[in-house]
């Protein structure tokens, strides 16, 4: 019965959280209304979807602070060691989903626009195209680059059913050869890949791009404690997140 029971609440993280995704992608570059229909338009992150609050910005970044702080301080081993202290260990990587998929969607749910200008707006419709396509493809590539490794095991699938993987083998598989976090050089191009850089839009890019770097300060440290010398060499051979240049060898 338990292991139903871990199963089923892997699965309902993995869907949660595979719908938190779709929802933020659509949320961030105004596609609701695109994808869903003009009802759903309240939910695209230059409109309204309640009551205006005061100081949006503040407001904003504090619903970033939250996506921020979940998303690093629950992938660290210390957390991770405690959370199983209160759970089954199979569980741990499945909430660590589910948590995500609630952070983004408080994101997606109580969003301030900025009333201010634009950065740049682009009108030409087959450039709007060809940028939402550009900011699709790099969702894309953060997509495929979990299936390079083991998607299922990234998104606690396999932990819950009760075949999780321990084998701790160093691998470069694919994109993996060109650069260290290709999943967020996909987020990185999707958040600057937009037809619309509202500032509110920005302040949305700004904070992914700020939780990226301090994300993957510590990351780079879990690895190189995980994987030593081995971790040292490919950090010295491969960018961090733009292939064939220097720019993010940290």
């Amino acid at each position: 019965m338990a292991h139903i029971i871990y199963a089923l609440y892997g699965f309902i993280s993995y869907a949660l959280g595979l719908a938190s995704l779709v929802a933020f992608m659509l949320f961030a570059n105004n596609l609701f209304g695109v994808a869903l229909g003009e009802n759903y338009a309240s939910l695209n992150i230059d409109h309204y979807n309640g009551p205006a609050k005061p100081y949006p910005v503040f407001w904003n970044s504090m619903l970033l602070l939250v996506f921020g702080l979940q998303h690093s301080i629950m992938a660290r081993p210390w957390f991770k060691h405690l959370l199983t202290r209160l759970m089954p260990e199979r569980l741990e990587r499945s909430t660590y989903i589910l948590a995500t998929a609630v952070a983004l969607l408080l994101i997606v749910q109580f969003w301030q626009p900025v009333a201010s200008h634009t950065f740049w707006t682009v009108n030409d419709p087959t450039a709007r195209l060809a940028i939402n396509g550009l900011y699709l493809l790099g969702y894309g590539i953060t997509v495929a680059a979990t299936y390079m490794l083991s998607h299922n095991h990234l998104f606690g699938l396999t932990q819950s059913m009760g075949s999780g993987d321990t084998d701790k083998t160093f691998r470069t598989p694919l994109f993996y050869k060109y650069m260290r976090h290709p999943i967020q050089t996909g987020i990185l191009i999707a958040m600057l890949a937009t037809p619309d850089m509202t500032y509110g839009r920005a302040v949305l890019a700004a904070g992914m791009i700020v939780y990226i770097f301090i994300g993957l300060y510590f990351e780079e440290k879990n690895l190189i404690e995980e994987f030593g010398d081995t971790y040292r060499d490919y950090k010295k051979r491969v960018p961090a997140l733009l292939p064939f240049l220097k720019v993010g060898r940290f």
